[in-house]
């Protein structure tokens, strides 16, 4: 390889590496550099075959000689070259980042320069791009709403993260913490602009905790109405919000005021405090069953589980195996709720024994197949077949409790569609639009699967999601079972 006099061709590579520059002849870094080592190695192999005069003469000519024997590399140059290659790499990331979030903000600007139904193409693209992806479509138009945003009403911040002078997450909090600067109307543009350009040059010198305590603070100062002007308003949005976990726990989120907050979380510690010093649970523990204690019925539960309070009233489906399975046996299948997050057999099965009404779907142990379900009546059954059978909304990538979501017919019955199972699965409200107001398609084929078509033609198929299998006992974990005769009503076979 050639470069330019005054050049290093190491440094040359380093640019080409991160993307700074680019090769005339379209080579990589790794090319690069394996050509210059392969240079610097036919150079010595000629050195080598000259006498001391030669050498001195070509070294008196300016000629482009070996160093000497670079000494051992210490710890100190292993930080700095480790230093070096990270902040090459964040620096190569935050441009593909700001390359990515340039393109979403203006495939946004596109839709809204068309006109028409804005928000629907924009969900179209959002569909379009979620299906070319594998990610839910309603991530992907919150990502697009966000890229508009940071382009079009953060420049400066913008540019600094294109440029690798800010990390994601400073990107993150000067995003958030200047969102209420960017909604007030009575703030002035060039105090807009002011803002963010002192907010930026802090984040460059900061980390993103303390440059968000900063922000809002000097965001605050920036605002034209009053905090309690702003409180109040905000103290509308307070809501509840469940998250799901793994391993059937869920995380559930208040916005709220924050002395509420900090006032709630007290009277739980105060709680946590007052048990008896040998109780075994850490406090954090205490916390959460105080909670459940105070929400659920006021008493401290009578199981571990804290499940004594529940009455159900969404759906849980519970294989007959979970319910007939000794605590000696081999582990049960889990109970699912709202065909989603799993549930501990012992929680199924106290919430079974104190449900006044429910009902049950049971299902084979062998195939997973529903073979009955009990107060049979043709619409209600139906339904529950089908709630049984799609868990959630059908649309590619979407996860949306069927519990929730509509039956749709797949072909509109309006056009000849029966409302039979083969005709049937649930889609929530948000994609139930987009199927009748979008150029998205969709075919039932046999079992339940949906063969949907993009704007741009990519098919995707989206299959039920099968039920729990019941793993089939030995003849040894089933000689209890058969020792005795199952429960009335029951018989999961």
């Amino acid at each position: 390889m050639t470069t330019e006099p005054g050049i290093d061709a190491r440094e040359l590579i380093e640019l080409v590496r991160v993307g700074a520059v680019l090769d005339p002849a379209g080579a990589t870094a790794e090319e690069l550099e394996s050509s210059l080592d392969a240079a610097d190695a036919d150079w010595l192999e000629r050195l080598l075959g000259l006498d001391d005069a030669e050498v001195e003469a070509l070294a008196a000519a300016g000629a482009n000689l070996p160093a000497a024997p670079a000494r051992p590399t210490s710890s100190l140059d292993d930080d700095h070259a480790f230093a070096a290659r990270l902040r090459a790499l964040e620096a190569q990331s935050a441009r593909i980042a700001g390359e990515r979030r340039a393109l979403l903000a203006q495939q946004v600007r596109r839709a809204i320069d068309a006109g028409g139904d804005t928000a629907m193409r924009v969900r179209e693209l959002a569909t379009i791009a979620g299906a070319e992806l594998r990610v839910s479509d309603v991530a992907m138009e919150r990502a697009m709403g966000e890229a508009v945003a940071i382009v079009e009403e953060l420049p400066l911040t913008h540019a600094a993260a294109c440029e690798g002078r800010l990390s994601a997450s400073h990107l993150r909090v000067l995003d958030a913490e200047t969102l209420p600067l960017r909604l007030d109307a009575g703030v002035a543009p060039e105090v807009r602009a002011r803002v963010e350009a002192e907010l930026v040059a802090i984040a460059e010198t900061t980390t993103p905790s303390r440059l968000r305590r900063r922000a809002r603070r000097i965001v605050d100062a920036a605002l034209s109405a009053p905090l309690q002007q702003r409180h109040d308003a905000a103290r509308e949005e307070r809501h509840v919000r469940l998250h799901e976990l793994p391993d059937g726990m869920c995380e559930v989120a208040a916005r709220m005021p924050a002395l509420l907050g900090a006032a709630i979380l007290d009277r739980l510690t105060q709680a946590a405090r007052a048990l008896p010093p040998d109780d075994p649970r850490t406090i954090d523990q205490r916390r959460v069953d105080a909670l459940a204690e105070l929400l659920l019925c006021g008493q401290a539960p009578d199981d571990a589980h804290a499940a004594s309070a529940i009455t159900p009233v969404v759906t849980v489906t519970i294989p007959a195996t979970a319910l007939l399975a000794d605590d000696g046996a081999a582990e049960p299948d889990p109970a699912s709720l709202d065909g989603r997050m799993l549930v501990d057999p012992a929680t199924a099965r106290a919430i079974a024994a104190g449900a006044p009404g429910w009902d049950r779907l049971f299902l084979s142990p062998v195939t997973g197949r529903a073979l009955a379900v009990d107060r049979y009546r043709p619409s209600a059954a139906q339904r529950r077949w089908l709630r049984a059978r799609d868990g959630r909304c059908r649309f590619p990538g979407c996860g949306a409790t069927a519990h929730r979501a509509d039956a749709d017919h797949t072909r509109d019955h309006a056009h000849g569609g029966p409302t039979a199972d083969g005709n049937l699965a649930h889609l929530c409200r948000r994609h139930h639009t987009i199927k009748h107001a979008t150029r998205w398609r969709v075919r039932q084929l046999p079992g339940g699967v949906l063969e949907w078509t993009s704007p741009t033609g990519t098919i995707l198929t989206d299959e039920p999601e099968p039920p729990p299998r019941p793993r089939v006992p030995s003849f040894h974990d089933r000689q209890p079972a058969l020792a005795g005769a199952p429960p009335s009503g029951l018989h999961p076979f």
